[in-house]
Order: C-alpha cells, then sequence, then structure tokens
C-alpha cells in the first residue's frame, strides 16, 4: 500500500503542465546504462525540501505505472528519486523490455498524478 501524505493540501497544477522524455521515444532500443532526459513544461524543477505552487522534481519508476495524486513517492531500487533538482540521469538496466514512468511531484515527495507522469517501453539489447 503507498502512502499518502495526510496533513498537506496538494497543491494545484497548471492547465496544459505536462513532462516527457527528451531523448527516448516509446519502444526504443537502448543500452545500459540508459541516459534519460527529464522534460517538464508549465512546472519548474526545485530541490524537494518544501511545497511551492507550481515547483516540484523528478522521479523514476521503473516497470511500474503513474501514481495516484497525493500518493507518497517510494524510494527503493524501482522508484528512484531525483531530489536535487535533477534534470538527466543514467540508468543502468538488465537486459529485455522495461517500461519508464517519470513521475514529477512536488517537495514533499507527493505526486502531482497522472497529468504529471508519462510511460514508455524501451529494450535494453
Amino acid at each position: 500500500m503507498m502512502e499518502k501524505a495526510a496533513d498537506s493540501e496538494p497543491v494545484a497544477i497548471p492547465e496544459g503542465a505536462k513532462v516527457f522524455f527528451v531523448n527516448l521515444t516509446d519502444g526504443q532500443k537502448v543500452k545500459s546504462p540508459v541516459k534519460i532526459q527529464f522534460g517538464v513544461e508549465g512546472m519548474e524543477v526545485e530541490p524537494a525540501g518544501a511545497l511551492n505552487a507550481g515547483k516540484g522534481h523528478h522521479h523514476i519508476i521503473i516497470d511500474g505505472a503513474a501514481l495516484e495524486r497525493g500518493t507518497v513517492v517510494p524510494a527503493d531500487s524501482l522508484n528512484i528519486h531525483y531530489g536535487q533538482g535533477q534534470t538527466e540521469t543514467e540508468l543502468v538496466l538488465p537486459k529485455g523490455e522495461h517500461t519508464l514512468t517519470m513521475q514529477f511531484a512536488d517537495g514533499y515527495h507527493q505526486s502531482y498524478g497522472e497529468q504529471l507522469s508519462t510511460t514508455i517501453k524501451v529494450i535494453v539489447e
């Protein structure tokens, strides 16, 4: 069961805000380590730690789906936080097919939900 933050109101999401993979497309064949560049429109990237309207940071969920709005993104080997405000990373992935879900979340790691997530499939050769 995913943890939901109880004591904070969700921060508003601007209409039209979205996230996207800058350098990867759905179904792309890649080599490990996989370079990932995070894209976001309508929101500003900042390090975790405070709740600020219109701001947040990226997470990658490996072989998982978007998280319901307000759900705290877990921190483990399949749910990777970029709480320093990173806009790119390299992931070591085993050979085979994987889904990568980019999930934008607020400064308390609470998911902004499906509007600010996107999922692609990659094939690691």
